[in-house]
């Protein structure tokens, strides 16, 4: 009898631990699939914002009475055509990263450069801004071309702060899973032994 009981509980116990190992790599199937939506919900915006500048700038461009204006909406529409190139991109890979099937830390680690790129993104963002108003401010001192450096130093800066309102929201939405992915790699860390699980159910 002894024996028997003995053979329930180990069965009962690897039984466990297996529902667990399943349940933890659907945990990371699930904050990776997460990933995937945050990122086509931010491209999609930024499709959609540059859509708006390619055809707002092109009317703007064909209608601007003032030459300030003129190149205004010129450099939007330029900073549309990249944006939208962009998005189209990060669409199409995201439909590639949705038919992979990759492992726990591939995924954690497209986690976090996920969230080094929109970090790296806002400095340049603040850059760019920089320079917006660095080219009015030189506009305001010369006289020759005085429009071109106005009209885009002011688009410029508007791109940019545009850009750093998205890369930082971008950043902020997949920080937030920040904890979950460190608890849940955590748990599935590998030792000498193979995969140990310490999941706490919470």
């Amino acid at each position: 009898m002894a024996r028997y009981l003995l053979f329930i509980l180990l069965f009962m116990v690897t039984s466990c631990c297996y529902a667990q190992e399943v349940s933890l790599k659907d945990t990371v199937a699930a904050y990776n699939a997460k990933r995937i939506k945050v990122n086509k919900t931010g491209m999609q915006i930024l499709g959609a914002w540059g859509v708006a500048n390619i055809a707002d700038g092109g009317i703007g461009y064909f209608t601007a009475k003032q030459d300030e204006w003129k190149y205004f909406h010129e450099m939007n529409a330029v900073w549309g055509v990249v944006n939208t190139g962009i998005a189209a991109l990060g669409l199409a890979n995201g439909r590639r990263e949705q038919a992979e099937k990759i492992n726990a830390m591939t995924a954690y680690e497209r986690y976090k450069a996920s969230k080094k790129i929109y970090l790296i993104n806002s400095g340049l963002d603040v850059l760019y801004m920089a320079t917006g108003l660095g080219l009015t401010r030189y506009a305001e001192n010369t006289k020759q071309n005085a429009a071109i450096f106005n009209g885009f130093g002011k688009s410029i800066v508007m791109q940019g702060a545009f850009l750093f309102i998205f890369d930082n929201f971008m950043y902020t939405t997949h920080a937030r899973y920040n904890s979950k992915w460190i608890r849940v790699m955590d748990e599935l860390s590998v030792s000498t032994n193979g995969i140990g699980i310490r999941h706490t159910i919470k």
